[in-house]
């Protein structure tokens, strides 16, 4: 299943379903419309369908195996994609994000000279983002600027060095504490596509301070276009990125190329943390609760810090893509100056 949230009109958002191939979708349709059981919301819906099971999920099924039966003029609960507006599939309840790649590390950390931190390879790592400042696919973002101090006197500084971010965004669909790696499949939702925006500037001013990235992070973070469950995503492994800038490839591979057969990750070496890893090292010390989202972190070559003098940061204007197969297009653009 995929879903999204969906508005017409001016309307508030609401739940719905793609119909068609992840590439071209055909229809949405509107589930709470056609059986009033089933939630309007996207979290309310989660809640209801622990572990892809229960009553919501089998009427939701049935909604869609008769949707797919009409060939005639579109009911009044289906929508052609072009009629409606597309928000952030999910308005999540925790926003965290990991560094869960090796080969990200390890070329952002050459671009600076510098080595990957032993402490990598002994936890999964995240900081909490901001879940209130999530926006869709097609939604510009102002561009990034920040306050910086010259003894009492502040000074407004638009950010130089604007990123994008190319993430698996892991939706939680089952909460609990002490969760094995092993049962790490029954708490995971489905996934969509993550783009951390990040102002490259203030994050590395702000990392100095010892508190961590997330002031170059607050900024914006995007998610979209849909959630796809994990039932019809299937195993991570094969599916093809690609990045685009303004209509320019920054970014074309398989997530297994860039992932575990990099170059840049010797033989022995950890390639990444996986999400069930993740899940069982957070849960250890803290519930989790459906309806978060978890950034993977950047899939390596997808974002301008790996490039160091070679970056070419965003600028306002342009527009990014960023491409996961099965999943579909999350598109922004940073908004003129």
């Amino acid at each position: 299943m995929r879903l999204v949230r969906f508005s017409t009109a001016g309307g508030p958002p609401r739940l719905g379903a793609v119909l068609g191939r992840w590439d071209h979708w055909e229809k949405i349709v509107d589930l709470s419309a056609v059986d009033s059981a089933i939630p309007a919301d996207t979290l309310e819906f989660v809640d209801a369908c622990p572990g892809l099971k229960g009553d919501v999920w089998d009427r939701s099924l049935q909604v869609l195996a008769e949707a797919e039966k009409i060939e005639s003029d579109a009911p009044l609960w289906a929508f052609r994609p072009g009629d409606v507006r597309i928000h952030s599939p999910i308005a999540p309840r925790l926003l965290r994000d990991f560094l869960a790649f090796r080969a990200h590390v390890a070329r952002t950390r050459a671009a600076a000279w510098a080595q990957i931190p032993p402490e990598w390879d002994a936890l999964p790592a995240y900081y909490n983002g901001n879940p209130l400042n999530v926006v869709g696919t097609k939604e510009a973002i102002p561009p990034m600027r920040f306050e910086t101090f010259e003894g009492r006197t502040p000074r407004l500084v638009p950010s130089a060095k604007m990123d994008y971010e190319a993430e698996i965004g892991f939706v939680l669909g089952q909460g609990g504490r002490d969760i094995d790696a092993a049962q790490a499949n029954t708490h995971l939702f489905g996934v969509t596509i993550f783009n951390d925006f990040s102002a490259r500037d203030l994050q590395a001013t702000a990392s100095r301070t010892g508190m961590g990235p997330a002031p170059g992070k607050d900024w914006a973070n995007a998610l979209g276009p849909c959630i796809v469950t994990r039932d019809e995503f299937g195993e991570l492994r094969d599916q093809a990125i690609a990045v685009r800038v303004n209509n320019e490839e920054r970014l074309r591979d398989r997530y297994r190329s860039l992932v575990h057969e990099n170059p840049w990750v010797r033989e022995g070496q950890r390639a990444l943390w996986s999400f069930p890893e993740m899940l069982e090292f957070l849960s250890r010390f803290q519930p989790i609760h459906a309806g978060e989202v978890w950034g993977s972190g950047t899939i390596p070559g997808g974002c301008e810090l790996e490039r160091g003098d070679r970056a070419r940061y965003l600028k306002p204007g342009d527009r990014i893509e960023i491409e996961i197969e099965g999943i579909g297009v999350l598109e922004n653009s940073i908004a003129p100056a």
